[in-house]
């Protein structure tokens, strides 16, 4: 047992019945000062290690607590005093502690399958890994930003609902055939080259502008070879 350092003398003796003394109550004794529970009234995150004030059980307040977290996972608890926190004192000297969890049942998603895996806040935002996928939830912003390249590759349908979708780029680039249900609206002009050209069923309304086909104008062409009667002209020119 010589993992537990004490730092002053154990001055409290227990004997059971048969007058021996009872080593597991001896260090249940000094376990309540290595290990404590209580409740963060206060926290800042500022520091290179988070520093927290916890109110132990018995209104024994600890300030200046490092909470110490696992690498590259950080959260910022709220400090009304019901968040839990778990506290380690070195040697059992309550002057040299750390906190190593912090949790706040209030929020803490529930009903989660057998081997699911879930981040949350207090606000109702996640992300959970289901046994069917994941889900990204919140009813605020969702921003990404990505300093290379982007690529997504689904095996099945890409489906994106919104009210409206604006893309902010110089040019969009769509190697697969492209179909659009609704009007389509352009103020940029538009240029189709390759295939077997355009094709349009229905009609086609021209306002403030022209059709020319090889150069020939809609508006402007002429015609040789005009009689009168029940003659024809010639081609367009």
């Amino acid at each position: 047992m010589s993992g537990f350092a004490c730092t002053e003398p154990v001055t409290y003796e227990y004997t059971n019945e048969d007058g021996r003394r009872d080593v597991a109550v001896f260090f249940m004794g000094r376990l309540d000062d290595v290990l404590a529970r209580g409740t963060v009234s206060a926290a800042d995150g500022t520091k290179k290690m988070r520093v927290v004030q916890v109110r132990l059980l018995a209104d024994e307040v600890r300030d200046d607590l490092e909470h110490v977290e696992p690498y590259g996972f950080t959260s910022e608890p709220l400090d009304d005093e019901q968040p839990e926190a778990f506290a380690a004192f070195f040697g059992g000297d309550r002057s040299h502690g750390i906190v190593f969890c912090i949790g706040d049942r209030r929020y803490r998603l529930t009903k989660l399958k057998a081997g699911e895996v879930a981040l949350y806040d207090d606000q109702g935002q996640k992300v959970h890994l289901t046994r069917d996928g994941i889900v990204v939830h919140t009813d605020k912003q969702l921003e990404a930003t990505v300093g290379g390249t982007l690529t997504a590759t689904a095996g099945g349908a890409a489906t994106l609902k919104a009210p409206s979708v604006k893309i902010d780029s110089q040019m969009v680039e769509i190697t697969g055939q492209l179909k659009v249900a609704q009007l389509i609206t352009g103020t940029g002009g538009m240029a189709i080259s390759g295939g077997s050209g355009a094709a349009v069923t229905g009609d086609i309304k021209v306002s403030g502008g022209d059709v020319t086909a090889d150069g020939i104008s809609l508006q402007s062409h002429t015609h040789g070879g005009v009689q009168g009667g029940s003659g024809t002209t010639g081609k367009p020119q």
